[in-house]
Parts: C-alpha cells; sequence; structure tokens
C-alpha cells in the first residue's frame, strides 16, 4: 500500500495557504514586539541604572526627599509601635517582678543562677534577655 493511498482531507494547495497566512501572523507579532522593545529599551535600562543606586545606597534627590518627608510624617507613630514600656516593681510577698507588653511575646526573660545558667555572669540575679 502506497502513501497516497491513504484518505486526506487537505489539500497541498490549502496546507501551503495556511502556511503562509501563519508565518505572516507570526512576522507581524516579531515585528510587534521588537517595535516595544525599542519604545521601552530606553526607559528598562533606566531603571536597572536606578536599582542599581538605590542598592549602592545613591538615592535620586526626589526620592531622599519623599522618604525624608514621610519619616517625618510618621516618626512618632514607628517609635510608639516599636518602643513598648516593660515596668519593674516589687509584688507584696517582695519579689522582684517584670510586667512585659503582649508585642514582646518574642523575648524571654531570665535570671541569671535562677533560671538560666551564663557562664559571662556567674553572679545570681543578673536579667537576661533572649530571643
Amino acid at each position: 500500500m502506497a502513501f497516497f493511498e491513504f484518505p486526506h482531507t487537505r489539500t497541498y494547495d490549502s496546507d501551503l495557504g495556511w502556511l503562509i497566512r501563519q508565518c505572516k501572523t507570526n512576522q507581524d507579532a516579531i515585528a510587534a514586539l521588537e517595535a516595544w522593545k525599542a519604545d521601552t529599551q530606553s526607559d528598562i535600562d533606566d531603571l536597572k541604572q536606578l536599582y542599581a543606586d538605590i542598592i549602592a545606597g545613591r538615592f535620586p534627590q526626589e526620592m531622599a526627599d519623599a522618604i525624608t518627608e514621610w519619616i517625618a510624617a510618621n516618626f512618632y507613630d514607628i517609635v510608639a509601635e516599636m518602643m513598648k514600656m516593660v515596668f519593674f516593681g516589687l509584688t507584696d510577698t517582695g519579689y522582684f517582678v517584670a510586667y512585659i507588653p503582649e508585642s514582646w511575646n518574642d523575648i524571654t526573660f531570665n535570671t541569671t543562677e535562677y533560671d538560666i545558667s551564663v557562664p559571662l555572669m556567674p553572679d545570681f540575679g543578673h536579667l537576661v534577655l533572649s530571643y
């Protein structure tokens, strides 16, 4: 049985037309991408240079001014959020106590030679903060 005896519905002419249309579509898409690349390449290069400058610590003046303004506007809120007060006192039975805010849950308060041994501070009663 020869290859040409198999039934097929596509003829050579329609196959060639389809291939030409596909090539034309691909050429148009490639041309559009090349045009876009040519239009945006300088912007991409500028952004790469800006990123390199920021990483190196060289901020553009407009950015430095904006950061300074933002810090000035939010400084007190940032410090208030980060700075939590710890109150120390004595209990009714005479024990030393530290009242710690909930935001400091990741910090462990210990006392040397009572509940922790630290070779650098062998004396009893030093406060040790661990995180």
